[in-house]
């Protein structure tokens, strides 16, 4: 093939994407407000022109381009003002966490499987930049079978911005060694390139990079696939922990604590089922597996007192199920093993509570309640 006749061909078809994209974006334009107080209605509406899951990717993405506004306010007071999707429909306002957002749940909503991706961004290429912690959030959407990555929050920049000016792209379905430029998630598998590259690289200029998009070095898409499959507790488990790993900063550190704790938390909810004396050592094998979160937790960082007050809880909790597996109908060995592991985890705990201010309502609750096991476990051992 010539490379005129390529070239003719290459134009045709940006011109007839140019002109679909255009298509769906006034049909987009055209939603009535009405439908955004109801996001099942509102991308059943965007995706009623779509005629593959690429047009009803964009039309989500013009709908959110023409009706939502960045909020400077809440982005230069680093404080997020909306707590739901509802508010983010309702405000019409948001910061990119809010865009990146909205966008998975209309991409959920309309079944296209997306994700809201955090990481670090510099808006100018040239630009040094090496944050404590993820600052900015973005989307990969799967189409066709395929991973792309977008920003809507940049999609709404108003006009061309240093990477759109120099390479002619936007911020739809930008090819990933365009998007790394200036956009490196915390995970490296959302690079969706085969060598991800490291934080390093951000404190060099754009035009100094060399990408080779042909080695395979890394089987992203297999490790995509496998954290997919992960329960969303632990998803948000690795994530922080992955986050750290590839820039270990004190702030990726706590955000890793806090991620443990909120998993262990999730855990503690299974242990209701377990209330009963047939289900003693299934309570016992969960209840050592959250205190060892809780235990990773605050090696990584300092406990918040919510998290504190729920350690020395659950380490009360594990010395009344020791306490009752000490059955005197087995061996005395045995009863004293288990009185022993309560009575540890009854002064463990106590030490936690001391450790909260004086007058933390839960601390006095929580010591009465410590010190009263206590002397029943002493007494209990003493008697055997």
């Amino acid at each position: 093939m010539s490379r005129i006749l390529f070239f003719g061909l290459f134009l045709l078809l940006h011109f007839t994407l140019s002109a679909q994209y255009r298509a769906i974006g006034r049909h987009a334009a055209s939603a009535p407000d009405s439908l955004s107080r109801n996001l099942p209605a509102l991308v059943e509406y965007l995706c009623r022109p779509a005629v593959n899951d690429t047009e009803k990717a964009r039309s989500l993405y013009a709908w959110i381009l023409h009706n939502l506004t960045y909020d400077e306010a809440a982005a230069g007071e680093q404080r997020r003002i909306n707590r739901s999707i509802g508010d983010i429909l309702q405000r019409r306002r948001g910061i990119c966490y809010d865009y990146s957002t909205l966008y998975e749940a209309m991409c959920r909503q309309a079944g296209l499987e997306c994700r809201a991706i955090s990481g670090y961004s510099r808006p100018k290429l040239a630009e040094a930049v090496s944050p404590d912690a993820p600052g900015h959030a973005w989307n990969a959407v799967r189409l066709d079978g395929r991973w792309q990555l977008l920003d809507a929050t940049w999609g709404d920049s108003g006009g061309k911005d240093e990477l759109m000016a120099r390479f002619g792209t936007d911020y739809f379905l930008t090819p990933p060694h365009l998007f790394v430029l200036n956009h490196l998630p915390a995970q490296p598998m959302w690079q969706l390139l085969p060598c991800p590259l490291d934080t390093s690289w951000f404190r060099l200029p754009a035009g100094r990079l060399s990408l080779d998009t042909t080695a395979a070095c890394f089987a992203f898409r297999d490790s995509i696939g496998a954290f997919l499959l992960l329960p969303e507790a632990e998803q948000r488990l690795w994530e922080a922990e992955a986050a750290f790993r590839f820039f270990p900063t004190g702030a990726n550190r706590e955000q890793w604590a806090q991620a443990v704790i909120d998993f262990a938390v999730e855990l503690d909810r299974g242990t209701e089922a377990l209330q009963n004396a047939d289900s003693l050592e299934s309570l016992i094998r969960l209840q050592n597996r959250i205190l060892s979160l809780c235990e990773q937790a605050s090696a990584l960082a300092a406990l918040r007192g919510w998290q504190t007050e729920f350690y020395a809880g659950m380490l009360i909790n594990q010395a009344v199920a020791f306490n009752q597996r000490a059955n005197p109908a087995g061996s005395r060995e045995h009863e004293l093993d288990n009185l022993h592991q309560a009575r540890d985890c009854l002064i463990r705990a106590r030490k936690l509570l001391e450790a909260l201010p004086e007058d933390n309502y839960y601390r006095a609750y929580a010591e009465k309640r410590c010190a009263d096991y206590l002397e029943a476990v002493d007494f209990n051992i003493q008697r055997r």
